[in-house]
């Protein structure tokens, strides 16, 4: 909630490129690649975890340690911070990073570090040897050795479609506005 809050006050702040427009070709053809990968790797993580990831309670009905999770412990997280500073790039203002990092930054430093305590209460020493063997938002090269293989849920990655609309939606706004504003001066 706090990052659809932050988009939409960047709305009336931000001032986009146009959607490919010359000269910020590439670096928009990069931005919708940083976008896809974080959107795909969030739809990763949450068929690994499961459809808790979805509510506002933090709970864990098991320890995920296989798929991305085998690489670093917050893939959801980190396809999250793609997603955005994929967003912020495509839209082409420097204050979208600065937007994009203080959305990140209210959420994870309140989220994360209460998500770790709960799963250090609720799987003691597990969690702790995963813990120390997988890194936060930085990935390994190879994947954890002590993962567990769990079932794929592939409902749980429909959540991920609103998400790309969300993401698409407020694009769609920003070109709108600043669309409006030439028009309307």
């Amino acid at each position: 909630m706090i990052g659809l809050v932050i988009a939409a006050a960047g709305i009336e702040w931000l001032s986009p490129v146009p959607f490919f427009a010359p000269g910020h070709r590439l670096t928009q053809s990069f931005a919708v690649l940083c976008a896809l990968a974080g959107l795909t790797l969030r739809a990763w993580a949450s068929g690994c975890a499961g459809r808790h990831t979805r509510t506002a309670k933090i709970e864990a009905p098991r320890l995920v340690t296989d798929g991305p999770f085998a690489y670093l412990r917050n893939p959801i997280y980190a396809g999250t911070m793609c997603l955005g500073f994929g967003m912020a790039a495509l839209i082409g203002d420097p204050r979208a990073y600065f937007l994009a990092a203080l959305a990140f930054f209210f959420l994870y430093l309140s989220i994360v570090p209460a998500e770790e305590e709960h799963l250090s209460r609720q799987f003691g020493a597990a969690y702790a040897l995963y813990r120390a063997e997988v890194p936060r938002f930085l990935p390994r090269l190879r994947p954890w050795p002590g993962r567990v293989r769990n079932v794929f849920h592939w409902r749980a990655m429909r959540g991920e479609l609103g998400i790309a609309l969300w993401a698409v939606g407020i694009y769609v706004a920003l070109l709108g506005e600043e669309w409006l504003d030439k028009i309307w001066g």
